[in-house]
């Protein structure tokens, strides 16, 4: 089939991904990271909201603030 191709010690097939899929998959992880960055932001700012006695609706903007950061720092750009 198109895309298969065999390894050199034995029959296995090792199938290439197609763009689409690839492209699923890149998407899923890097929405995973983000999700996971934003819920430690948030769980950070909770913690600090509840020891300070601020109303626990101010730990998103923590989460905010770390999804921000996250997606600045792993971006490419002609800055970096």
């Amino acid at each position: 089939m198109i895309g298969d191709q065999k390894t050199p010690g034995g029959n296995k097939v090792i199938r290439e991904r197609g763009f689409f899929a690839s492209l699923l998959i890149g998407l899923v992880r890097d929405l995973f990271k983000f999700v996971i960055a934003f819920a430690v932001g948030t769980g950070a700012s909770a913690i600090a909201c509840w020891y300070y006695g601020l109303p626990l609706a101010l730990s998103l903007i923590g989460g905010f603030i770390v999804l921000a950061l996250a997606l600045a720092l792993t971006t490419d750009s002609i800055f970096s």
